[in-house]
Formats: C-alpha cells, structure tokens, sequence
C-alpha cells in the first residue's frame, strides 16, 4: 500500500509546484546509479475520496523518459508512463516497474556524470 510514510523513506522530496491544479502537492525521486540520472519518478499527492479514510491520501505516479541523445537533431521523443496502483501495491512494486521499462525501452540516461 502506498503511504506518506512509505515514500519519505524511500527518499522520495517533497515540492510545491504540482502537475495538477487538485493535487495537495508532489514528490519526486531521482533514479540514478553509478553512471548519472537514469530518470525521475513523480508522485501526485490528492486528498481521501469521500468514500475512503479521510486520513488516507490517493497517488498518481508518473515517470518521463527523454531521448536526450537526440535533441540535438531537432527531435525530443518522450514517453510519459502512469503507474495505476492498487490497495497492494508498494513503492518497491512501481520503481521497479519504471526501472524494468526504462530498460526495455532502452531510453539513454537523463543526465551523464562527467
């Protein structure tokens, strides 16, 4: 289940500007290893439905992979994922999700470390 709790401690920052005007607030988490930014995992924090526990909050998480390698050329390519959890869905469960696609894509890295 996704929770707060379960997001502040997989690192995921909170931040004020969100992707949509209903959202309470987003997070975000940047995925990265070794070789620099792989991609970032954006979280949509919403109010309780009026059907749920008022102290439960709703998610929307999305991820942007960008061709970077190609702006160059005149061209941007973008995939833009949603990940639709359910009650048993995990933090764990959508990184890696996001982090099987990134790599089936083949999607270059974001941003190289030097």
């Amino acid at each position: 289940m996704l929770t707060l709790e379960a997001l502040n401690a997989a690192g995921y920052k909170s931040y004020p500007n969100t992707l949509s005007r209903y959202a309470l607030y987003g997070m975000e988490k940047r995925i990265e290893d070794q070789f620099g930014t792989k991609y970032f995992i954006h979280v949509e924090v919403f109010e309780s439905y009026p059907h749920q526990d008022p102290t439960t909050y709703n998610f929307d998480t999305t991820v942007q992979f960008r061709d970077c390698d190609h702006f160059e050329l005149g061209k941007k390519p973008t995939v833009n994922m949603t990940y639709l959890d359910d009650a048993d869905t995990t933090i764990e469960d959508i990184e890696e999700f996001f982090e099987r696609a990134w790599e089936f894509l083949g999607f270059p890295y974001y941003e190289r470390n030097e």
